[in-house]
Parts: C-alpha cells; structure tokens; sequence
C-alpha cells in the first residue's frame, strides 16, 4: 500500500489492518508449529506489520502517536520473544485498536 493511500484511512482502520495482520501472524506461526502448515510465514507477517506501523507513524495526522506506536510494536516483539502469549497478544491488540477509536 502507498503512503498516499494509508494516509486516506483514519487512525481506526489504519491500525485494524495491523490488528488483521497480527492475527494472520499468530496463525500462521500456530499452524507451522502444528504442522498444518509446511513453511513458516511468520518473517513475512512481522515485515508487513512493521511496514503498516511505520506508514502509521509517518502519517502527518498520527504525529503525536509516533512514540506510542512504536510502542506498540514492542509488544509484538514481547509475543515473537516468547515473553507473552497468543491471548495476551490478540486481546492487547483489539483492546489498543478500540481504545484508540
């Protein structure tokens, strides 16, 4: 997605579509582990998100969220490290996405 583009949607749907791509993240690596799933996309996810945070950030409208996001970010970083859980992550992100609405 363009920069052009993301900046279209507001903070909301911006950061539903990270919401949507963790998920994705958390069950692809599942499946891998269970193996249902012959590769492991896990990397892939991670990048996208990390793309759709940074997009977030730099979005002229999102300025005074910048640090927040990326702290955010952590928190995916706390769940890849094995620190928190699936659930933890899934609830932290729906929770942050509908606080922020």
């Amino acid at each position: 997605m363009t920069s052009e583009n993301w900046n279209k949607l507001d903070i909301k749907e911006q950061l539903s579509n990270v919401d949507g791509e963790v998920r994705r993240l958390v069950r692809a690596r599942n499946n891998f582990k269970k193996g249902i799933a012959k590769e492991d996309h896990t990397l892939s996810y991670l990048r996208k998100i990390h793309e759709l945070i940074c997009l977030t950030c730099e979005d002229p409208k999102n300025i005074r969220r910048k640090a927040e996001l990326v702290d955010e970010e952590q928190e995916i970083n706390m769940w890849i490290r094995g620190e928190v859980g699936d659930d933890y992550i899934l609830r932290y992100w729906r929770q942050y996405t509908d606080a922020i609405s």
